[in-house]
């Protein structure tokens, strides 16, 4: 499939839960969808992902990281980019080997100041200092992870990992039944750690049967050939 991107001026609950079980996902103030990407002039494919809630576990990678970040103070609520999340973004854009998104703002709204989506914020705090946050979209019963960021001082402490944890036991909480957190690439490192969390209802998408399937079962043969190519 070709990239698709549809412009929203508007987007239901109901209907970012129809998007996202087929393989769509959120830039900025529109919804798209591929099976390919490309990185440095290569081709990979795009497997999108979701954890079924009703699986998930708070697992030992999760326990470890409460261990090492429950000293930090952590807020969920309403998205609200305020100047102080975009110093943090700024610090956090200097310390990666990609070219981010020139603000905080246009990451999320593009040239839009409204925004479509019902998006919630999680920010982590070391005393009054904002270490960490991240982004999530609410639908009717799924959620879709949209970024986490930190300040890179922090790295050793897996803010980012953390955060995606702690996203994902909010939407349990709520008594949702996905979360997705986008894709990863075969081949392509950068989106593996993706796979790392919410092992137990981990999901991948064959857009070929549009269908899910879990993603560690024993027998897989459609996962067993992607990672063997």
């Amino acid at each position: 499939m070709n990239p698709q991107l549809i412009n929203l001026s508007n987007i239901e609950p109901a209907q970012l839960d129809g998007f996202l079980s087929l393989g769509w996902f959120r830039i900025q103030q529109t919804i798209f969808t591929t099976n390919y990407l490309y990185f440095d002039g290569e081709e990979y494919d795009a497997i999108w992902l979701r954890v079924n809630l009703d699986d998930f576990k708070a697992d030992k990678n999760y326990k470890k990281l409460f261990s090492k970040n429950s000293q930090f103070r952590t807020e969920i609520k309403r998205a609200n980019v305020t100047a102080e999340h975009e110093q943090l973004y700024n610090s956090y854009k200097e310390s990666i080997s990609f070219e981010g998104a020139p603000s905080l703002h246009s990451l999320l709204y593009g040239n839009s100041d409204i925004n479509v989506y019902n998006t919630w914020m999680i920010d982590m705090y070391d005393g009054v200092r904002l270490i960490g946050t991240g982004c999530f979209d609410l639908g009717s019963n799924s959620a879709a992870g949209i970024f986490s960021i930190y300040d890179p001082g922090y790295k050793k402490f897996s803010l980012g990992k953390y955060m995606i944890y702690e996203k994902i036991l909010f939407c349990k909480r709520r008594n949702l039944t996905f979360f997705y957190p986008g894709y990863f690439a075969p081949g392509y490192p950068m989106f593996d750690y993706k796979l790392e969390i919410g092992k137990e209802g981990l999901e991948y998408f064959d857009a070929e049967q549009r269908k899910w399937y879990s993603f560690y079962a024993n027998g897989d043969g459609f996962f067993n050939n992607l990672i063997s190519s």
